[in-house]
């Protein structure tokens, strides 16, 4: 098989070609990364990721291929001859290897949720002064809220079961990277935060300093939405009752409240991708111009086609006049990559109501 420069065997181990995109946004990512890196890259089944990883940026120093499958170490060392790379590779469990190890880049792709390794590759950092964590979640119905008990069990936060789930999904996945890197006196900031098809993908910059961890966790905080009328507020603590129609509201959370994206570090991986003949060129590009665009917005979107539900209106407007009319009004609006009938504003409801 090929994925962009890579030939590579699969056999009997994992390789899920919907991820091709996630693996070339995220390659733009390590490349952007104006650091020497040595990276871990766990679950690596076939070794796409971390064969991709080493062969097309320059700043990777060394990677270390972690799976726990004795089928996938062969095989991962098949690939890397197949493309006259070299790498250490190694069969352990990935919470027992960190225990011992340390990398500035630790790369986690699962199948299903993070939220198992998150600690201890945190706590692999401890004795630096920071690095970065690449965490993908695939388990979007428990993130979203289909399986709402599951979420409270793993993510310890409500979810919101709603059609604008995604982003309040993506806040609660951020959350649980913030809270245990603030007990080891990290910050981890939001390099990219992605929602794309079945998974949600996010690279954070991890920093020391106390008072550092202590803004990250004072950026956390609660969504509260009104199924009534479909108004939405972010708050450091809960809203019960929705201040435009006196309903009580659906409260998601604890979630991330802050920037999703660090717009220099976009700038940099677009530069990247300008550069670079990947077959999701065109499509990475869209992506990153609109979570450029949506960065300094509340953290929350609205769902056009559930407003004119809740609101008994006709068919919408087209997108563009929409965001035109709000435009006109004097606010400001975005589109966004979580929806492309969701708009990102700082126009109150009323407003939005009359735009659509």
């Amino acid at each position: 098989m090929q994925e962009e420069s890579i030939l590579f065997k699969t056999k009997d181990s994992f390789y899920n070609k919907e991820m091709h995109l996630n693996r070339s946004i995220s390659s733009l990512a390590v490349g952007a990364i104006e650091e020497k890196l040595s990276v871990l890259d766990a679950f690596s089944a076939t070794g796409i990721r971390g064969l991709r990883y080493l062969k097309e940026n320059k700043n990777i120093e060394n990677i270390t291929f972690l799976d726990i499958d004795e089928n996938a170490i062969p095989l991962i060392k098949e690939n890397l001859k197949k493309n006259s790379l070299s790498a250490e590779v190694l069969k352990d469990e990935i919470n027992h290897h960190l225990f011992y190890n340390s990398y500035n880049f630790v790369e986690l792709d699962p199948f299903g949720s993070p939220k198992p390794y998150i600690y201890h590759a945190i706590r692999s950092f401890r004795n630096t002064k920071g690095g970065y964590l690449s965490v993908t979640a695939t388990d979007p119905a428990v993130l979203c809220g289909a399986h709402s008990s599951a979420c409270f069990r793993i993510y310890h936060s409500a979810p919101l079961h709603t059609p604008f789930c995604h982003e309040p999904a993506l806040r609660i996945l951020i959350k649980n990277i913030i809270e245990p890197a603030a007990e080891f006196n990290f910050s981890a900031i939001p390099l990219f935060s992605l929602s794309h098809k079945h998974y949600f993908k996010v690279i954070f910059k991890l920093e020391k300093g106390a008072e550092k961890a202590v803004n990250s966790i004072k950026s956390l905080g609660y969504l509260s939405y009104c199924p009534k009328c479909g108004n939405i507020i972010s708050s450091r603590l809960p809203e019960p009752a929705c201040k435009e129609c006196i309903t009580s509201t659906k409260i998601g959370g604890p979630l991330y409240l802050g920037p999703l994206h660090s717009v220099p570090f976009l700038q940099k991986m677009q530069k990247l991708n300008s550069q670079r003949d990947y077959k999701h060129k065109e499509k990475i590009a869209k992506l990153l111009e609109l979570m450029e665009n949506e960065n300094p917005f509340p953290p929350f979107y609205y769902y056009i086609p559930l407003l004119l539900k809740l609101h008994s209106l006709p068919n919408s407007r087209s997108m563009k006049d929409i965001i035109l009319l709000l435009s006109a009004s004097g606010f400001n609006v975005s589109k966004t990559h979580f929806s492309p009938v969701g708009i990102k504003t700082d126009a109150p409801l009323e407003e939005i109501i009359k735009s659509i």
